[in-house]
C-alpha cells in the first residue's frame, strides 16, 4: 500500500510535459527495438536464401553426387544411429576430389544437422570439447574434410 502511495505521489508531482517527453522517449525505444527484430529477421531470411541457392548449385554442379548422397545419410540419420556411422559414411566418400568449396558446405551441413539432432534429444546443440579430451563427431568430420 505505501509504495502505491509514493508512486501515486511521484505521478502527480512530474510535470505534464515531462511526462509527454518520457513517453515520447519510450515510443521511441518500443520503436527501435522493432526495427532492429525485423531487420535481423530480414537477414536470416535473406541468409537462408543464400545458403538455398549456395546447396542448389553445389548439386547442380561436379560434385552434387557426393553432396547428394551425404545429404540423404543426414536426412535418414537419427540420434541413436550414432556418430560412428556419420563419421564411417563421411570417411567412405572421396572428399579430396572436391574443391574447398563443397567441402566447406559439406561440413556446414553436417553441423547444422548434428545440432538438430542434439536438440530433439533434448542437448545443447553445441557441446565442444576441452583440449584434451576425446573429440567429438563433429571435429572428426572437420579434420577428414580438411
Amino acid at each position: 500500500m505505501n509504495a502505491n502511495a509514493f508512486t501515486a505521489l511521484a505521478e502527480r508531482q512530474i510535470a505534464a510535459p515531462r511526462k509527454a517527453r518520457m513517453r515520447a522517449a519510450e515510443k521511441r525505444a518500443a520503436t527501435r527495438e522493432q526495427k532492429a527484430l525485423a531487420e535481423r529477421d530480414d537477414l536470416h531470411r535473406m541468409w537462408k536464401l543464400y545458403r538455398q541457392k549456395q546447396l542448389d548449385a553445389a548439386l547442380a554442379g561436379p560434385y552434387g553426387g557426393i553432396l547428394g548422397r551425404l545429404i540423404a545419410f543426414l536426412n535418414g540419420m537419427t540420434f541413436e544411429k550414432g556418430a560412428a556411422a556419420l563419421i564411417d559414411h563421411v570417411r567412405a566418400e572421396d572428399w579430396h576430389s572436391t574443391d574447398a568449396d563443397t567441402r566447406f558446405l559439406a561440413l556446414c551441413i553436417v553441423s547444422e544437422a548434428i545440432m538438430r539432432l542434439r536438440k530433439r534429444a533434448g542437448l545443447p546443440e553445441i557441446d565442444d570439447g576441452l583440449p584434451g579430451e576425446r573429440p567429438n563427431a563433429f571435429v572428426i568430420i572437420r579434420e577428414i574434410l580438411r
